[in-house]
């Protein structure tokens, strides 16, 4: 019998590698590229190369989301198609496993769920202490995609709503959500599940994008980050740049020192100003 010819594409291997890690937890991009990097005989990955491999799989209708510089798996167009049913066994599944078993099975059934909901069609996180991260993560995940959550309730009432943010205080957290147009505060010790839906929300009418200006040799090689896109393209002295997310943009535009500059909307410049006055008034400028 003739041997068959094959012929191995390296950049599609390097595509699932990608994957494959991405699905093994929520990584930023150095963490990707020290850990993918670990498993070659000479270092291969690099933030670019990273980052094309990532919009390769969104192309291919992987939703990979970037939130506090984390890049998560978020739905795959192939998931495992879960039943009310199978999440209820896994319910009670999960209340044996902490009621008779020790820590270290507690965690190993924790990591097993996890990557479960990775490949589930529904993105469900239990809310328990040993699980707040998960819990959070999911609720930011759903404000980022702008897709609407159900909340289940310890009493068994479930809850349609959209997520706006959490709120942590000093002694308990808060899920700030929007129900038939009003907010609602509620602890997170009342929940015991949520669930993102397939169901997105429209931007409410208060928000809005930050629009900054940079200057100088930062505007020549400034690369768009995610939300991002070019108002005014560079003229030879500056750009103009929009963001829809100002609440991690903040802290990497005062990197940017003189060659940056908030425009609007005025609230949030005036915020800027606010935060760079607080930052020189500790070292007594």
């Amino acid at each position: 019998m003739a041997k068959l010819s094959l012929k191995k594409n390296i950049s599609s291997m390097q595509v699932i590698k990608t994957l494959q890690m991405l699905l093994q937890g929520n990584f930023t991009m150095n963490e990707l590229i020290e850990k993918l990097n670990a498993e070659e005989s000479e270092p291969i990955f690099n933030n670019s190369v990273i980052s094309k491999y990532i919009n390769t799989c969104r192309i291919c209708g992987i939703d990979i989301p970037k939130i506090h510089n984390k890049y998560f798996v978020a739905s795959m167009p192939f998931g495992l198609e879960l039943t009310i049913n199978d999440i209820n066994l896994l319910e009670n599944f999960q209340n044996v496993v902490r009621g008779e078993m020790t820590s270290r099975y507690n965690k190993i059934f924790d990591n097993f769920l996890d990557k479960l909901n990775r490949f589930s069609n529904k993105k469900i996180a239990r809310v328990e202490k040993d699980s707040h991260q998960a819990s959070t993560e999911l609720f930011e995940r759903a404000v980022y995609e702008k897709r609407k959550i159900k909340l289940m309730f310890k009493n068994r009432i479930e809850l349609v709503c959209i997520p706006v943010k959490i709120i942590d205080g000093k002694t308990r957290t808060l899920f700030h959500v929007n129900c038939n147009g009003k907010d609602r505060m509620i602890g997170t010790e009342r929940v015991s599940g949520i669930e993102v839906l397939s169901e997105k929300f429209v931007k409410n009418h208060d928000e809005k994008s930050v629009l900054f200006i940079l200057k100088g040799t930062l505007a020549q090689r400034y690369k768009l980050r995610e939300n991002e896109h070019i108002v005014n393209p560079y003229d030879g002295e500056s750009m103009t740049v929009s963001n829809e997310n100002k609440h991690i943009l903040f802290s990497r535009l005062l990197r940017y020192d003189k060659y940056c500059e908030v425009v609007t909307p005025k609230p949030y410049r005036e915020e800027m100003c606010q935060l760079i006055d607080d930052m020189l008034s500790n070292y007594g400028v």
